[in-house]
Formats: C-alpha cells, structure tokens, sequence
C-alpha cells in the first residue's frame, strides 16, 4: 500500500515509496511536505496570509540575525502547517566555504499512528529560492 498525502497519491509519488514500511513512507512524505512548505513566499498564497517564509533578502540584517530569523520563523511554520511533526526546533546550520545557501537542522517528534518518534531532517535554501529537504 502506497503512503503519503491525498496529492502525493494522485500525483503518484506514493507509489514511489511501494515496499517501504509506514515510518519510512511518512518520513517521505513529511520531507516532501517540508521542501514544499519552505518553498513559498509569505503572502504569495492569497487564502493563507501566515503561510510561506518572508524574505530572507533584507540587506539591513547582519548574517546572524538573518540565521536567527529565519530559524525562528521555519520553527512557526512547521509547527502551525505540518501536524505530524510536534516539538519542533531549528538550528542553523554551519555554512561551507563559498556556498551562497543557509541550511537548517529541523528536528521535532513524528506522529506515526499514535507512535511518536524523534527524527531530524536537513533543510537547504538555496540562492534560487528552492528548498531541499532531505532525512537528517
């Protein structure tokens, strides 16, 4: 049986997850989740002002205080739009020599039919806008 969203399913992307068990289909399917949420703009979804990150872009900002605001306002974001993660905290994520992305360590609780787990998963923003969610 094929695991994931009701869009995930219709778009078949459950049925890449074929043969993984239902912790690791729901890993999946929250990384997924997570890389789409954190793809948005904040106001670029009409019915859902709060939905989407703001602009990271603000100049006036030191890179510190970027980090720190952008850490705060993922862990918001993902507490109040992605309900199978619960205690959720974001740490940044120490940048490489000449990469022009910030990455964010997002660990929480994984409510996987009435078990919760702790899991972690390591999202990078890159320059372009794009997210990539991966398991940590």
């Amino acid at each position: 049986m094929a695991y994931g969203s009701l869009f995930e399913r219709l778009a078949g992307e459950a049925q890449m997850r074929n043969g993984l068990n239902v912790e690791a289909c729901t890993m999946a399917s929250v990384a997924a989740h997570l890389a789409r949420m954190l793809s948005v703009r904040a106001g670029s979804v009409r019915t859902l002002s709060d939905y989407g990150l703001p602009d990271l872009n603000d100049m006036r900002l030191s890179l510190h205080d970027a980090k720190s605001q952008a850490r705060r306002a993922i862990e918001a974001f993902v507490e109040a739009y992605e309900p199978r993660l619960s205690n959720v905290c974001v740490t940044s994520m120490p940048g490489h020599h000449g990469q022009l992305r910030l990455s964010f360590s997002i660990e929480g609780l994984l409510d996987v039919k009435g078990f919760k787990r702790q899991v972690s998963f390591l999202a990078c923003l890159d320059g372009g806008g794009q997210v990539k969610v991966r398991q940590g």
